[in-house]
């Protein structure tokens, strides 16, 4: 063997031998981090384990799946026959969500060019939005303990859930990719005494939210119901007397945030089968998707009470807190209500005055993409 073989074997095994010991060091720390949590987590007493369902009292009468509070604005009418999202001709060379299976699996999405501009225009808007009205913005982790992501009230075990969770022979037990920023806020309050002065507590944050979502409904192909999607999230913590007023001021917040994009939508409250665990009551905001021909979720807000505060030890001064999360910015969904209802005859969209202060250049659709087309490639699989 020549010496510049035995050289690079040597780097070779030089280099394999410092990933291992980088990634047995990460994961001893992961392990270690787990056992600290679990040692921090409040006991779950029996009477907590099988606390039964609570529902606001209005709900119970709720005939079908909801009931509208309200309907806003108009469905706009078109003068020619509008389109859905991935076929308008000039947005559409900006989406990719087909074959992509071996760069990032089913139900993916890539934003190109000026869809990545708007999705990070809707999210600066929003922050800014939510920072004048007081909120405290937090960045947060995606991998959270499967305990703390069941306190919230979501399965992480069984096979109807939407949680991704890792393999416990390379990451031990038990880790999951976060399905929203909420578990993780939440979490931060852990054992926490909020004191009375600094309520009602308001905190967002903008994370990546990893669902295991299934659907054959052909409308909610493309990027309605996805597996990784971009979101801004409310998240509060109020005296139990607050909560649900504190819902109905997340809900107002909601419809502030959309009322400069034009848009049709309609406030529903929901039946009881429709709430999560966690949730007492529960509002979704749904918007018309002209392409579509059809209302399409783009937020929701929760008053969960005192269930996640229960389990997870947040009070104030001994009094346990009651939690309300809400959608700020459901960025997809968002984006196929904004182009569907505010496309052109010639395929492109026309944004809202509101959002071009956010956007980093304008005439975004004047041209087509120019960004490389995607060919197919071998899936690799790695080995540890």
């Amino acid at each position: 063997m020549s010496r510049l073989s035995q050289k690079m074997c040597s780097k070779k095994v030089d280099l394999n031998k410092q990933f291992m010991k980088c990634y047995s060091s990460w994961r001893n720390n992961l392990s270690t981090t787990l056992k600290t949590f679990k040692k921090t987590m409040p006991s779950l007493e029996d009477k907590f384990k099988d606390i039964s369902k609570k529902t606001h009292p209005r709900v119970e009468h709720i005939q079908g799946d909801f009931e509208v509070v309200k309907s806003v604005g108009q469905k706009p009418v078109f003068k020619f026959k509008p389109l859905p999202l991935s076929m308008l001709n000039k947005v559409k060379y900006c989406l990719k969500t087909e074959n992509l299976s071996n760069y990032c699996g089913d139900r993916s999405y890539y934003f190109i060019g000026p869809l990545a501009k708007i999705e990070h225009a809707l999210v600066q808007y929003t922050l800014a939005k939510l920072i004048k009205k007081g909120f405290k913005l937090v960045s947060v982790p995606d991998i959270l303990p499967d305990e703390l992501i069941e306190r919230c009230g979501m399965d992480t075990a069984g096979e109807r859930n939407q949680v991704y969770t890792f393999d416990n022979n390379y990451y031990g037990k038990k880790w999951c990719l976060s399905g929203t920023s909420e578990m993780a806020l939440a979490g931060s309050l852990m054992n926490k005494n909020v004191s009375k002065d600094k309520l009602p507590l308001k905190l967002c944050s903008v994370s990546r939210c990893y669902r295991a979502e299934v659907s054959s409904i052909a409308e909610e192909k493309g990027i309605f119901r996805v597996h990784q999607f971009t979101k801004v999230e409310m998240f509060g913590a109020c005296l139990p007397e607050e909560s649900e007023n504190m819902a109905l001021y997340f809900r107002d917040i909601q419809e502030d945030l959309l009322q400069p994009f034009n848009l049709h939508y309609r406030v529903l409250d929901m039946a009881k089968h429709e709430l999560g665990t966690q949730a007492y009551r529960k509002y979704d905001i749904e918007a018309w998707m002209p392409g579509c021909n059809k209302y399409g979720e783009i937020s929701s807000c929760s008053d969960c009470t005192n269930y996640q505060s229960e389990r997870l030890g947040i009070h104030s001064d001994g009094i346990i807190l009651h939690t309300v999360n809400g959608t700020a910015c459901a960025v997809p969904r968002l984006i196929i209500a904004l182009a569907e209802t505010h496309q052109t005859i010639d395929g492109s969209l026309i944004l809202p005055e509101k959002l071009n202060d956010y956007v980093i250049e304008q005439n975004l659709f004047k041209s087509g993409s120019t960004f490389p087309k995607f060919t197919p490639v071998q899936a690799h699989r790695y080995k540890m």
